[in-house]
């Protein structure tokens, strides 16, 4: 961003020109910089005795720099600097535009390597996967510590909330989804509805088919209830609630292809493939709102804590899922069939209702 470089010059700027001011922007990180020879500047202006600054003197004790930061500080690029600074005395404001710049590339940054994780990384690691979410969170919490150490003056002068609130694109659509693995848990589940108690964790949101997810939601509604769940209930339970509804001709064939014992299994999957789609979603949340010079630092922040948040939730599940699994106990017999009804029990059946 052009404007945010000028920002760092005439920071850097006010530190040739008033050398004794910059005890008071010690609040300002080398790492706000983005030139890769300013934070090497900046850290050798506060090593230096505030007499001892001087244009001559800092070429001087850049010559143990290394040689590309000797190249882009040169004299001529110091007397840029110095000139690029309207007034050495708002330096603070100039730092604070520094800093508010430098939160913005790295929720950016940190957007498109959760969306570059989301995207790539096998199915089975999806667990490490979300757990290395939290150096980004402590990134961001950095970020947020850094900008509260700026002078109340100058985050008052910059946390400016847009005239208009900011319009954010949206993805264009999931990028990871395992149908096939939400159609074996769905008809694993119709097969044994026993099997719901072993998938608490799993939630409807997690299904990316509209109709496998209505039909998750209405089987689990009914399984809270205590109710039956067959093809002709989770039809029923279905049409009482919003948003898409099963087929009958998906809730048959779900009925005839269900496989006992195997609703925990594909449904973990189902459940780190949603937490992957999520993760890119949060990135591309975190992405897109970085890239609105219009959002103050305090509001981008919370805004990419609040896309964070799905993430560490899906984790915990994700966590549950995986130990639910490993303590499954060992097959047990099968249950005795139910008990014939007695003639007078069939008699009361047969009544008319």
């Amino acid at each position: 961003m052009r404007v945010a470089r000028r920002a760092e010059q005439a920071l850097l700027g006010a530190g040739l020109l008033r050398p004794a001011a910059l005890t008071a922007l010690r609040w300002i990180p080398p790492g706000a910089f983005a030139r890769p020879a300013h934070p090497a500047l900046w850290r050798l202006l506060h090593s230096l005795p505030a007499e001892q600054v001087t244009p001559m003197a800092v070429t001087a004790a850049l010559a143990d720099a290394e040689p590309g930061v000797r190249s882009v500080l040169s004299p001529s690029y110091l007397a840029t600097l110095v000139a690029a600074c309207p007034d050495p005395g708002r330096a603070p404001l100039y730092g604070g535009m520094t800093l508010e710049a430098a939160i913005h590339r790295g929720v950016e940054r940190a957007g498109e390597g959760l969306r570059t994780t989301a995207q790539n990384v096998e199915i089975d690691l999806a667990d490490q996967a979300l757990a290395d979410v939290a150096p980004a969170a402590q990134r961001l919490g950095a970020f947020g510590r850094a900008w509260q150490q700026a002078p109340e003056t100058v985050r008052t002068l910059l946390e400016v909330d847009p005239e208009e609130p900011p319009t954010l694109a949206a993805r264009s659509g999931p990028v990871r989804t395992d149908v096939q693995a939400e159609a074996e848990t769905v008809a694993s589940l119709m097969y044994r509805p026993a099997q719901l108690a072993e998938v608490r964790w799993l939630n409807a949101d997690d299904f990316s088919d509209p109709q496998l997810r209505g039909a998750y939601r209405a089987m689990s509604a009914l399984d809270a209830r205590h109710a039956p769940v067959d093809p002709l209930t989770v039809a029923w339970q279905a049409a009482r609630q919003p948003g898409p509804q099963p087929s009958h001709d998906l809730l048959d064939a779900l009925d005839r292809g269900g496989m006992a014992g195997i609703a925990a299994t594909t449904g973990e999957k189902v459940l780190a493939t949603a937490a992957l789609d999520r993760l890119d979603a949060a990135g591309h949340r975190m992405r897109t709102a970085a890239r609105h010079p219009g959002l103050p630092p305090a509001a981008l922040l919370d805004d990419a804590g609040r896309a964070l948040a799905p993430v560490e939730r899906d984790r915990e599940r994700l966590h549950h899922a995986e130990h639910d699994h490993e303590c499954e106990p060992a097959d047990q017999e099968p249950a005795p069939p139910d008990p014939q009804p007695t003639d007078h029990a069939r008699d009361e059946m047969e009544m008319d209702l």
